[in-house]
This record gives C-alpha cells, sequence and structure tokens, in this order.
C-alpha cells in the first residue's frame, strides 16, 4: 500500500473504531459505559456523574431510533454536576443497533416495557426511590406513558417537544407549513405540499393521500422552511457533533442513520402507534410535569402543547417556552435549559 493512503487510511480507522468517555475524577463520580440486557436485547447505557449521591436523571431521546446520546454530552454535559445522567440508546437506536433486529421487536409496547426495566435497575443500582424523567419528542410520548403507568417511581417529569395527539398536531403542522410556503412565495413547496393535502388521519402510515412519504416530505419542507429548527433549516452541524463525540465513532453515525431508518420506517405500522391523543388518554397524572416548547416548533406544535398543560390535572404543572428554539430546545438554548432543569429540580424540592 501507498504510504499516502496509509495516512488517509489511519484516522478512518481511528474514528470507527475508538470511542470512551473522559473520566469523572470527583471522589463519589461516576462515568462508565455499559451494555445492558433489558427484555432480550442488548442496550447502551452510558452514566455519568460528579457525586451519585445526587438524584438519577434519565433521558428519553426521540425518534424512534434517534440515539441523543453524543449531542447531549456535548450540549448539556454541565448537568453531570446536579444530576447522575444516565444517557441512554434505546433499543435498536445509536450505539443499541443491531442488523438482526426483527421488525416485531419495533413496538410501542417493547419500549414501554424497556423503561419499566431500566427505571428499576437504576433505582437499586443507586438506592433510589424515585427518578427525574425527562422526555424529548418521541421520547417525550413515552415519558408521559412511563409517568401515568408508574407514577411511583419518578419525582418529576419534563416534557421537551411534547407529542400529545396524532391527528391534530400533524393537521397544525401541515397548515403551517404550506402556510409558510405561500408566505414566502416558495412555489415547489406550495405545489408538493397542495399534492400531499390536509393529514386524513392520525395513521402515520396512512396519513396523508400518498402515505406515509407524504409525511416525509411535509416534515422535510417544515424543516426548509423554519417550523423545526430556530434559524437553522439542515441538521449538518448535529450531524458533525455526533461524528466527533468522544463517546461515538464514524461507525456509530453510520449506525445512528440505520437505525434511525430502520427504527422510525416500521413502528408507524405498529397500531399502537398510531391514533394517539392524550386529551383524552391521559387526562391527569400523579406527580409534578413540566413542559418545555420552542416558539418556533411546528413539528409538536407549542400552542397544542400550552392548550394540555392547561388542562392537564396534576399536582403541579408548568409550561415553558423557549423563544430561540424549534422542536429541540435541549440543544438549541441548551445553557437555559440546563439551568431550566436544575430549577424545575428545586421547585419540585419545595412543593
Amino acid at each position: 500500500m501507498k504510504t499516502k493512503y496509509l495516512f488517509i487510511l489511519i484516522p478512518v480507522i481511528f474514528l470507527a473504531s475508538c470511542t470512551s468517555t473522559k473520566k469523572i475524577k470527583t471522589k463519589n463520580g461516576i462515568s462508565e459505559i455499559r451494555y445492558l440486557d433489558i427484555n432480550g436485547t442488548k442496550q447502551y447505557v452510558l452514566i455519568r456523574g460528579k457525586d451519585v449521591g445526587n438524584p438519577v436523571l434519565l433521558f428519553l431521546h426521540g425518534g424512534p431510533g434517534a440515539s441523543a446520546t453524543a449531542l447531549l454530552r456535548k450540549f448539556n454535559s454541565e448537568l453531570e454536576t446536579d444530576f447522575t445522567m444516565v444517557y441512554w440508546d434505546q433499543r435498536n437506536a445509536g450505539k443499541s443497533f443491531n442488523r438482526n433486529t426483527s421488525k416485531d421487536e419495533i413496538k410501542v409496547n417493547k419500549y414501554i416495557q424497556d423503561i419499566d426495566t431500566l427505571v428499576n435497575y437504576l433505582r437499586k443500582r443507586f438506592n433510589k426511590e424515585k427518578i427525574f424523567l425527562v422526555g424529548h419528542s418521541w421520547g417525550s410520548r413515552l415519558g408521559l406513558y412511563a409517568i401515568h403507568r408508574h407514577p411511583e417511581n419518578f419525582m418529576a417529569y419534563v416534557g421537551v417537544g411534547q407529542e400529545l395527539a396524532s391527528y391534530e398536531g400533524e393537521l397544525i403542522s401541515y397548515q403551517y407549513t404550506l402556510n409558510k410556503a405561500r408566505e414566502m412565495k416558495n412555489e415547489k413547496a406550495i405545489k408538493e405540499l397542495e399534492e400531499i393535502g390536509e393529514p386524513q388521519s392520525g395513521d402515520y402510515a396512512k396519513m396523508y393521500k400518498n402515505g406515509f412519504w407524504g409525511l416525509v416530505r411535509q416534515k422535510d419542507w417544515l424543516l426548509k422552511l423554519g417550523g423545526e429548527r430556530y434559524g437553522r433549516t439542515n441538521y449538518t452541524d448535529w450531524i458533525f457533533s455526533i461524528w466527533f463525540s468522544r463517546e461515538y465513532s464514524f461507525a456509530d453515525l453510520i449506525k445512528y442513520g440505520k437505525s434511525s431508518g430502520f427504527s422510525a420506517g416500521n413502528i408507524i405500522y405498529d397500531p399502537d402507534f398510531n391514533n394517539i391523543n392524550f386529551f383524552k388518554e391521559i387526562p391527569e397524572v400523579k406527580i409534578p410535569v413540566f413542559f418545555i416548547s420552542g416558539a418556533s416548533d411546528y413539528n409538536t406544535p407549542w400552542t397544542l402543547v400550552e392548550d394540555y398543560c392547561n388542562k392537564l390535572r396534576s399536582p403541579y404543572k408548568e409550561f415553558i417556552k423557549f423563544d430561540k428554539s424549534g422542536h429541540s430546545p435541549v440543544f438549541e438554548e441548551s445553557k437555559r435549559f440546563n439551568t431550566e432543569i436544575v430549577k424545575i429540580y428545586k421547585t419540585i424540592q419545595n412543593e
């Protein structure tokens, strides 16, 4: 092999193979990577914190299949000072990806069971009666299911970009996208969105006249027209953040794409995934809840989240809007988000 090709190959191999996590050197700190057997599947869990005596915070990422571990480590690592942070790649997501996974494993109920198993493991491992739960996007749907099923296991819940009602949310999202296209006089977008048409139901596989791909195209235009991220119309910066993460390799980035496509592409055929309406299904919860939404979020429209918060029965509830965020305040306004999470914890301690 010629020398010049060797110099190209070495960094590629390095990026593809080396992953670790920076050691936390405090006396009671923890920094470990584990693969846990969760309901018959091997799943990646990264646990980090400066003091294991701190409350345990479990983050449920979006997707399904869209691991947030690398982004959380980049944007939200300061939370490790106040919490024992649990970064979890859900079944078949990110570093938990297994190319031999059956489509039958991508079911809503299996994810719910995984949360139950992991939460019980964390409570026992860290000798905690309750943990602090945060869910983003798809993870926020799982989060509401979790606290509704087992409120006794959680001190509080924070839903970020909260999923609530399939049909209503997608209708608002579609109408925003089409109105924005008309406002910007984007003829290509207008033509395509009018061909897609308004959502016909809350069934994601059949939501638009041309099925699931209509949904995909609508979300693509939503991003391009500013209804997904504040001030950005792509995810290039976040892709590079994952690529250059210490805990993630280039090979993991490839897994990320495969797992996201496989999981999202199959979950839509699970009847339990479709036609959700938490206004009717979960009108009451038994623990304090907080909802964080971006003012530019028309993926899971912030107006719908605020309405749900107002109607929800709960011992304590709060709706918090981030003015310079879209669907992902956790990364878009990370400094404020981190501060808000600590503030929320102090609030529930005083309740």
